[in-house]
């Protein structure tokens, strides 16, 4: 099963220190290359800095193929 994530649910699960919850779930997440660039942002939180600086190994980040839909 391939499980795809956007940023809200990865911003406040590392904010409130259960971040381990996804890959117990799950066991590994996709991201795409723009929602690892938010996570970064200097506006983000700083433990959500320092997380994604050391992203887990569970946390897989892709380039998209193509765009996504505007709808």
């Amino acid at each position: 099963m391939l499980v795809v994530s956007n940023t809200s649910p990865l911003r406040y699960l590392v904010a409130v220190g259960h971040d381990e919850l996804l890959a117990k779930l799950f066991g590994e997440i996709s991201i795409p290359t723009g929602v690892f660039q938010e996570l970064a942002d200097p506006g983000a939180p700083l433990p959500v800095r320092q997380w994604i600086a050391k992203p887990p190994t569970w946390l897989r980040v892709h380039s998209l193929l193509s765009l996504p839909d505007p709808d």
